[in-house]
């Protein structure tokens, strides 16, 4: 599978480049931003910048396409799905920064990704997690027309000790 770029109405998709360090630090090194991304280090240095770039530099793009977010020339965020050939499905992640939220651009991104994703992949279905408490997040997730499927408890915890739960939306689409 090649890599490629994708455009929207607003946003350009493409492969993440070595050049990109400095925005994905600026969008990232946001306690708010990733306040439902357990996984984001806070405060996100430089380094963890620079792992973030090369990871998503270096992901294959035959099950993992990765895919920066552009708006007016600034790194702003990222679409990427995990591809399951043997079961035509994808799960799909995304992350805007929050100096764009509430402008519809994490729909726009993801849509054009799934949307290219389908035909490139063939897919029949994607879905995607989200934080139970992040509702901006589950709203994108209508937006996209996906469907609540269920609650998941978790071990896990936050900081101030409340249970990270998640919630899992799908979209099954007719051949």
């Amino acid at each position: 599978m090649q890599r490629t770029e994708l455009r929207t109405e607003r946003l350009l998709l493409r492969p993440f480049r070595a050049g990109d360090v400095t925005a994905a630090l600026a969008y990232r090194n946001d306690p708010e931003f990733a306040r439902f991304l357990p996984h984001i280090p806070q405060p996100f240095t430089t380094r963890d910048a620079e792992r973030f770039v090369a990871q998503n530099m270096s992901e294959p793009w035959t099950t993992s396409p990765t895919f920066a977010v552009v708006l007016d020339g600034v790194l702003i965020g990222t679409v990427n799905l995990k591809v399951d050939s043997s079961r035509r499905s994808g799960l799909l992640g995304y992350a805007i920064g929050r100096a764009w939220w509430g402008r519809g651009l994490a729909t726009e991104a993801a849509w054009a990704v799934i949307t290219w994703a389908r035909e490139a992949y063939g897919l029949t279905r994607v879905w995607a997690e989200a934080d139970a408490q992040n509702l901006r997040s589950q709203r994108v997730l209508q937006k996209l027309g996906m469907q609540y499927e269920h609650f998941r408890t978790s071990e896990a915890v936050r900081p101030d000790g409340t249970p990270i739960n998640s919630v899992r939306y799908g979209l099954t689409f007719s051949e």
